[in-house]
This record gives C-alpha cells, sequence and structure tokens, in this order.
C-alpha cells in the first residue's frame, strides 16, 4: 500500500469523523496566517491576517492522566490531514475562540507525512 493511498483514506476517514459529528452550523477550523506588516514607527503597516481552512480537523480532549509537565488542563490535540502544514507556535481559530500551537507531531512512518497531530492551547 503506497502512502498516498494512506493518505487518501486518512482524509476520507477524518472527512466522514467530521461529517458525523459535525452539522451545518458548527463552527469550522482555519490556521490563521499574518503576512507583511512591518514596525516601522513613522509609517506602521499592519500584517494581513488570513485564514485557511482546515477541511479534514478534529479537536479531541487529553486523557486525564496525561495533564501535567507539557499538557496543562484545557489543552486539545488537533487531528489534521497532511495537506496544512502546522508550525509551532501557528494560531488555530474555531468560531470566537483562538488557540495557539504549542507542539506538532507528524505521523510519518516514512518521508510521506500522514497527519498531524498538534498540541493546542487556548490564547
Amino acid at each position: 500500500m503506497s502512502a498516498s493511498s494512506i493518505q487518501s483514506k486518512i482524509k476520507a476517514g477524518l472527512a466522514k469523523a467530521v461529517a458525523k459529528v459535525g452539522s451545518s452550523t458548527v463552527d469550522k477550523v482555519y490556521i490563521v496566517v499574518n503576512s507583511g506588516g512591518n514596525s516601522n514607527p513613522l509609517n506602521p503597516v499592519a500584517p494581513t491576517e488570513t485564514d485557511t481552512e482546515l477541511v479534514n480537523a478534529i479537536f479531541t480532549a487529553y486523557d486525564v492522566n496525561l495533564v501535567g509537565g507539557n499538557i496543562q488542563n484545557g489543552d486539545r490535540m488537533l487531528i489534521t490531514d497532511n495537506i496544512v502544514y502546522i508550525p509551532v507556535g501557528a494560531t488555530i481559530k474555531q468560531g470566537p475562540t483562538k488557540y495557539i500551537v504549542i507542539s506538532v507531531e507528524q505521523v510519518a512512518p516514512t518521508s510521506e507525512v500522514l497527519l498531524y497531530k498538534s498540541q493546542v492551547r487556548v490564547k
């Protein structure tokens, strides 16, 4: 089985899970990317904020036994497909709630990334 066929199955599984537990009124999940802007006090330019939808994204809670150390109460795990790279420090938005990405685990048994597991915390 090739990496691309596994990636397709993961995307399909995540999409099926989103469809099963979601609804048409549920808030979608986005990664927020800031670009441009400067810190020139004489001619300041605000950065432009762009939201990119994470189509196949699912939040899960951490097991209470894992809380402590790097995982805090309220932290969530965001599982996404391999389409959009999620960097540490990125902002994730769902409705009015914004999260900061604390850590990212790439699930990649070979050089092909299958999915990302990101630890996120409310900003």
